[in-house]
C-alpha cells in the first residue's frame, strides 16, 4: 500500500513541475505580447476575408448540373405540399402541418470509382438560416415506395441515379435552397447551393 502511495505522489509532483515549466516558458515578457496580438489581428483579418469569399459561393439554379467534388447533381423540379398521396390504393396519405418540399434530383458519379450517395448529404437552409434535413418519416417512405431511392445507394463511375428527396419544413419556411455535398463521410465536406424557391 506504501507503494502505491509513494507512486502516486511522484505523479502529482511531476504534473506540477510540469506545470510550473509550462507557465514559465508561456511567459516570455511583454515584448512577445505585441507581436502575438498583431499576429492574431491578421488571423481575424484573414478569416473574415476567408468568410466573404465563401458568401460569394454560386447559388445555381433549378436544371442547372452542379459540380461538387467528383460528384454532379441536377434538380428537375420542385414541389411544395402538405399530403403526399401514393398510387397504391392501400397505403394512406402522408400529411403535415407544415409543408412537404419534393425533390426530383439526378447524381452523377464523375469519378473513377464507385461513390455512395445518401439522403443525409443534403440539406435545406431557408431565409431565417434553419437547417432541414431530409425526412425519414415512415408513412413518407412507404408513399413514395421506390422513388425514395437515396439511402446509401453504391453509383459506379459513369453512372448517374435519379431519385426523391423529401423534407418537412414549417409553414413559414420560404427562399430556400438545397446545399448538396462533395461525398458521403470522408468524402464529403464541400457544399454547392441550388437555389428552389
Amino acid at each position: 500500500m506504501k507503494k502505491i502511495g509513494k507512486f502516486i505522489l511522484w505523479v502529482v509532483g511531476i504534473f506540477i513541475i510540469l506545470g510550473v515549466i509550462g507557465a514559465l516558458m508561456g511567459d516570455d515578457g511583454d515584448s512577445t505580447k505585441g507581436n502575438n496580438s498583431t499576429t492574431a489581428s491578421s488571423k481575424v483579418d484573414s478569416e473574415v476575408k476567408n468568410t466573404d469569399q465563401k458568401e460569394e459561393k454560386k447559388v445555381h439554379a433549378i436544371g442547372e448540373k452542379v459540380e461538387v467534388g467528383k460528384l454532379a447533381y441536377t434538380v428537375s423540379n420542385v414541389e411544395t405540399t402538405n399530403e403526399l398521396k401514393s398510387d397504391n390504393e392501400y397505403i394512406e396519405p402522408a400529411t403535415t402541418d407544415g409543408q412537404f418540399v419534393v425533390i426530383d434530383i439526378e447524381a452523377f458519379n464523375n469519378d473513377k470509382e464507385t461513390r455512395m450517395v445518401d439522403s443525409s448529404m443534403f440539406k435545406i437552409k431557408d431565409n431565417q438560416g434553419r437547417e432541414f434535413e431530409p425526412t425519414t418519416d415512415t408513412d413518407v417512405m412507404m408513399v413514395l415506395g421506390d422513388f425514395a431511392d437515396f439511402f446509401l445507394q453504391d453509383i459506379n463511375p459513369g453512372i448517374s441515379k435519379t431519385g426523391k428527396l423529401v423534407f418537412e419544413l414549417p409553414s413559414d419556411a420560404n427562399n430556400f435552397s438545397l446545399e448538396v455535398s462533395s461525398g458521403f463521410g470522408f468524402a464529403g465536406g464541400d457544399y454547392e447551393t441550388i437555389q428552389l424557391k
